[in-house]
């Protein structure tokens, strides 16, 4: 046995002390059903069915998104597929069953002990089980690779800041990375990262990320021609701050304020993330002294009023065509500590997109975005304006068509994932 492992499973078996308070933790929180089958007691699980099967991880709401998009696209394709979905989180169980309740099994991940492990892949019997993001368990890639299962880490990611933890467990990365077939990253960087701790160069490949699948699809110019008319743009060039929140009102109105000082004829849409803040946020460019519109009192025939400089948009399921209007982006909750908002719903139109410094939910998209020249980390409201100003200007070369090929190749990832795993089953001889 590799000695790291062995290790690892001395310290797992000494951390299995553990479990009576967390049994008991459990019980308080509301949360008991999640913890038998985590320890291995996955009575609820319904036994293996012929044909072939496909186990997904997805550790949290995030992945699932990921898993619904592989979901979608495999089930299109293998239409016999037996496919188990399983989430580390109560919110990943959650959105899960949700999402895919209808067409797959749920259960909750097992812990990494040799008994759980084994115990859950009985039960599921994966022909093929892939990771969705980074998540490397010793023991369940040892289990499966030893019954002849394929492993893979799909829509692998690895930030700086989580590498030096990974680099401590040395060897046993190194063992257990091993026993992954493929893995697909997000970018280059991922793929440097997860070479550096031990993967093989050859099974490393570099495909996107599956979480934005179908983003293109949404793209619909007639929707952008209706908002036009009632914006009532002519020559205005529109900024549009999407998903803002509470915190944010300074910033992006003064922002806007030195940007008028410069393209006196420039708009601003402003989308806040929860509708019951439209009032705050018309009251904040009031106080500015900037006209005011609500978006619920415009339409096709009572359009936007040229002198208005603020429009309000106090109604949900706009934003994503409105970003399609724009001449350059802001995404909200990310000047305060909320965890930023979906620049690529930005990107995909061609929209140069900026942000605050907090894009911790999205930080795959705001360093893929930014090394392609497409977006900005604005510190404060003297950069925000700067940068709305300089692409007004077009000072920055072609920001929004670099941003746009970004999507364009992440925008097939999903597909890229299914065809993995299809081929896999080929390969297994339980697929034709």
């Amino acid at each position: 046995m590799n000695p790291s492992f062995l290790l690892y499973n001395l310290a797992a078996l000494s951390g299995a002390a553990l479990l009576p308070p967390v049994w008991l933790a459990s019980r308080l929180s509301g949360r008991f059903n999640e913890f038998w089958p985590r320890i291995g007691l996955y009575s609820a699980l319904p036994p293996a069915q012929p044909g072939p099967r496909v186990w997904l991880q997805a550790v949290s709401v995030g992945e699932v998104a990921v898993a619904k998009a592989l979901a979608d696209e495999l089930l299109q394709k293998i239409p016999n597929l037996n496919l188990t979905i399983t989430s580390s989180t109560p919110k990943g169980l959650e959105e899960a069953t949700k999402v895919l309740g209808d067409r797959a099994v749920i259960a909750p991940f097992p812990l990494d002990l040799p008994w759980a492990v084994a115990a859950a892949c009985r039960k599921i019997r994966p022909h093929v089980y892939a990771s969705l993001e980074t998540e490397i368990w010793p023991n369940l890639l040892t289990w499966l690779k030893n019954r002849g299962a394929t492993s893979l880490m799909l829509n692998g990611r690895l930030s700086p800041r989580s590498l030096p933890g990974y680099q401590k467990a040395g060897p046993l990365m190194t063992y257990s990375l091993g026993h992954f077939k493929r893995l697909s990253m997000i970018t280059e960087k991922d793929a440097e990262r997860i070479i550096s701790l031990g993967a093989d160069p050859e099974a490393v490949t570099v495909d996107g990320n599956a979480k934005y699948a179908g983003l293109l699809d949404k793209v619909d110019t007639d929707k952008v021609n209706d908002l036009k008319r009632v914006f009532n743009l002519e020559k205005a060039p529109l900024l549009v701050a999407g998903s803002v929140r509470s915190g944010e009102e300074t910033p992006v109105i003064s922002a806007f304020k030195a940007v008028l000082a410069k393209h006196p004829q420039a708009v601003l849409a402003i989308a806040p993330r929860h509708l019951e803040n439209s009032a705050k946020w018309s009251a904040a460019a009031r106080a500015a002294d900037l006209s005011v519109e609500l978006w619920s009192g415009l339409s096709p025939e009572t359009p936007r009023n040229p002198e208005t400089k603020v429009v309000v948009v106090d109604a949900m399921g706009l934003l994503f065509s409105l970003y399609g209007l724009a001449k350059a982006a802001f995404v909200g909750a990310s000047l305060v500590k909320l965890g930023g908002q979906n620049p690529m719903e930005a990107a995909v139109w061609g929209v140069p997109v900026c942000y605050g410094p907090d894009m911790d939910d999205f930080t795959d998209a705001a360093r893929a975005l930014e090394e392609a020249g497409a977006s900005q980390m604005v510190e404060n409201r003297e950069q925000l304006a700067q940068t709305w100003n300089q692409w007004l200007n077009n000072e920055i070369s072609r920001p929004g068509q670099a941003g746009a090929q970004v999507v364009a190749r992440w925008s097939g990832a999903a597909s890229k994932a299914a065809q993995i795993i299809q081929s896999e089953l080929l390969n297994q001889g339980v697929y034709r």
